[in-house]
């Protein structure tokens, strides 16, 4: 693999891995803090505990496929915010797809209903990620593919 691309898949990991896992965990914990009671954070985890497993599972992967699609997307030369928008669109879609599929195979009754939430939540994340996160990880990806290779430790650079 190429060492501008593992550069940029190490930084989707590096910015997204601990952003995203922070907002997982804020969007459990939250409600707790916020009202004092754990009753909120008990209903979240009883009905989207197994499905937030499959999401933080299915993140990691999509770091790495969303860093590798941003490169090539640098490298071909489109601009930050199209990068930005399809690393983000992907990313979320992967995760939230998961997501969706583990509550449509352990819900019994009413999966549309408790799909609902999650169809919001990628269309929303997709839009803030875009202007965000996305776009931060697309910038510093750009800045990786613009320096210049250099050749290091190298007999070329000993004569």
């Amino acid at each position: 693999m190429e060492k501008k691309l593992k550069k940029s898949i190490l930084t989707s990991y590096m910015i997204g891995a601990p952003i995203g896992i922070f907002v997982v965990l804020a969007t459990i914990f939250v409600p707790s803090f916020l009202f004092g009671e754990g009753l909120m954070t008990i209903a979240i985890l009883g009905t989207y505990g197994i499905s937030t497993i499959g999401l933080i599972s299915a993140f990691l992967i999509a770091l790495w496929i969303g860093g590798k699609l941003a490169y090539n997307s640098i490298k071909n030369r489109k601009s930050l915010l199209l990068t930005s928008l399809k690393y983000s669109t992907v990313v979320n879609l992967i995760i939230w797809t998961t997501f969706c599929l583990i509550i449509g195979l352990t819900v019994e009754e009413e999966k549309f209903l408790m799909m609902t939430p999650p169809i919001i939540a990628f269309v929303i994340c997709t839009i803030l990620t875009t202007f965000s996160i996305g776009l931060l990880i697309s910038y510093v990806i750009k800045q990786i593919n613009d320096k210049p290779f250099k050749l290091e430790n190298t007999a070329a650079n000993n004569s």
